[in-house]
């Protein structure tokens, strides 16, 4: 029995691993190299993201609309042992989030105004004593004197994947607030590694839990084409086409000249 089990472990394990890569949302194992640059893309809709990661530390990302390129953002970057992509930005700062709920920052100035928001929310749970909230007021709590159109989305909190927001969650972002304001690293941006299809897809790290849970949708068929994994994370694409959909003749923007220009996804609600 013994030598038996001996050489069976070498195809339970190989069973075991299989088993384990299929789990929804698993960790990939994708390992950035500073002998190479790597180029990851992330399909947002009418615009595609691109992030470059060079052998030098550096990074970029580049944003292509139908009719413009745009610089959005640039630092450095590193991998962690978990295989983490740190992106240490010299433009922007990363965004607060808590459950499904966010607060978009990639605009240095909202700041400023962060204490406010702050202090919205808290109103807004000293008002309503219920355990959950439609989206929608949630949504419409705004800086002071900030007006919000009923018609078009620009809160000031960003509701990701929900209908309803649990008092519980609201709580805890007044938590990551107060963890936000004094933090020395603001400006730095993790995305998570993750298992979709036969690639790996890197995702923001405030956005893993809901990839997770359309990876998991997909798997069950309940999803929909819509509500894509891939509308949430980069996938590495190789330098070829990188070069064609970046480096090709287009108006290439400053970021002063485009500042009125739709936003980028994940930092902003406005896609």
């Amino acid at each position: 029995m013994v030598h038996s089990l001996k050489y069976m472990l070498p195809i339970l394990n190989s069973i075991f691993f299989l088993l384990a890569g299929s789990v929804a949302g698993a960790e990939g194992d994708v390992r950035a190299s500073r002998d190479r640059i790597m180029y990851l893309k992330h399909n947002g809709g009418p615009f595609s993201h691109y992030l470059e990661l060079r052998g030098d530390g550096s990074y970029r990302r580049v944003v292509r609309g139908h009719l413009y390129l745009e610089e959005r953002d640039r630092g450095k970057w590193q991998q962690n042992k978990v295989r983490k992509l740190l992106l240490r930005s010299d433009e922007h700062f990363r965004n607060i989030s808590s459950g499904d709920l966010l607060i978009s920052m990639w605009q240095r100035d909202r700041l400023k105004t962060l204490p406010d928001i702050r202090q919205r929310i808290q109103d807004f749970l000293n008002a309503n004593p219920a355990q959950e909230f439609p989206a929608g007021d949630v949504e419409h709590i705004s800086e002071t004197g900030v007006s919000v159109d009923s018609q078009a989305k620009s809160s000031d909190i960003i509701v990701l994947g929900s209908k309803r927001v649990n008092r519980t969650d609201l709580e805890k972002l007044l938590v990551a607030i107060d963890r936000f304001l004094p933090s020395g690293e603001k400006n730095v941006f993790i995305l998570v590694p993750l298992e979709y299809k036969t690639a790996t897809i890197f995702v923001d790290d405030d956005r893993t839990q809901l990839t997770k849970s359309i990876i998991a949708g997909e798997l069950a068929g309940s999803s929909t084409p819509v509500q894509g994994a891939e509308k949430y994370g980069y996938r590495e694409i190789d330098a070829a086409q990188f070069d064609k959909e970046v480096k090709e003749p287009r108006p290439v923007l400053s970021q002063s000249e485009t500042k009125h220009r739709e936003k980028q996804p994940g930092q902003d609600s406005s896609e």
